[in-house]
């Protein structure tokens, strides 16, 4: 697959990984990298609220 660009930035290889509630964790992200990776990581919204109360879910 061919790279692309996203303004200065290569993305290589071209592929993303989008932020899915509950699946993309700690353990997916390594797991992903591990059979060869992405060019591109976004992760899930943190609750801001959730870590002042210290909600165990957050």
């Amino acid at each position: 697959m061919k790279p692309f660009k996203i303004r200065n930035i290569e993305i290589n290889p071209p592929l993303i990984l989008s932020p899915m509630a509950g699946v993309t964790d700690y353990t997916f992200r390594r797991l992903i990298k591990r059979r060869g990776g992405v060019g591109l990581v976004v992760s899930e919204f943190i609750s801001v609220e959730g870590l002042t109360r210290h909600n165990p879910k957050s």
